[in-house]
């Protein structure tokens, strides 16, 4: 899939044109342009394709937008062409995928009956597969979460990978993700604490043929 520029630059004219307005939403949530910013943003954003948005300042005080393509590989080429003509002479960090956090490796999500889940991940581990195609198959082992049903295991999975290593890697270069209690007794002495999962993935694709990526 790919945007005529003109479509592209319609929503970039539109950002330029009501930037005070967003940061001033941003700075005053009781602001009275919030649903007009909110609305906008949806429309803008979702006329140029199925992606989701996020806006704001970081911790460093940077203003930045994201526009993300929800993991799928086709829709990563159109959000990176989109911000392969975002404004140069705005102060703004453009990322065209979730970008990796600094964080202390705690979130939440909604376990199955919609109530929020707490999940510390700091005390996690992991194995990488690496598949002779090249393919990277990722094993978290949580064992503070023994008994947590499969479907709220794989959006927990999902979530942590796309906070600590970044949506794009995700959908570069892990083919295969899932999250279990405890490993195989035979990968035990494998395993590796979780907080060294981006710098051993980096090393990983640093290593590999540029040519390694996978489809959605």
């Amino acid at each position: 899939m790919e945007l005529e520029d003109d479509h592209i630059l319609r929503f970039w004219q539109w950002f330029v044109k009501n930037e005070d307005i967003i940061k001033d939403c941003i700075e005053n949530p009781n602001s009275q342009h919030v649903e007009y910013v909110v609305d906008q943003m949806n429309e803008q954003v979702l006329s140029l394709g199925v992606f989701t948005w996020d806006i704001g300042l970081n911790d460093n005080e940077q203003w930045f937008l994201t526009i993300s393509p929800n993991g799928n590989q086709n829709m990563l080429q159109v959000s990176q062409q989109i911000m392969d003509i975002a404004p140069e002479h705005m102060n703004w960090l453009f990322y065209a995928s979730k970008p990796a956090k600094s964080w202390n490796r705690q979130f939440t999500i909604y376990d199955s009956y919609m109530d929020e889940l707490f999940i510390d991940a700091s005390s996690w581990h992991y194995i990488i597969f690496e598949e002779p195609d090249g393919k990277l198959e990722l094993v978290l082992e949580a064992q503070n979460l023994p008994h947590i049903d499969p479907e709220v295991a794989e959006t927990a999975a999902e979530q942590f990978v796309l906070q600590e290593i970044g949506e794009l890697i995700r959908i570069q270069h892990v083919a295969s993700l899932v999250l279990v209690p405890m490993l195989e007794n035979e990968d035990q002495a494998l395993k590796t604490p979780i907080s060294e999962l981006k710098e051993h993935l980096e090393e990983i694709i640093k290593a590999a043929p540029s040519e390694t990526i996978f489809p959605d």
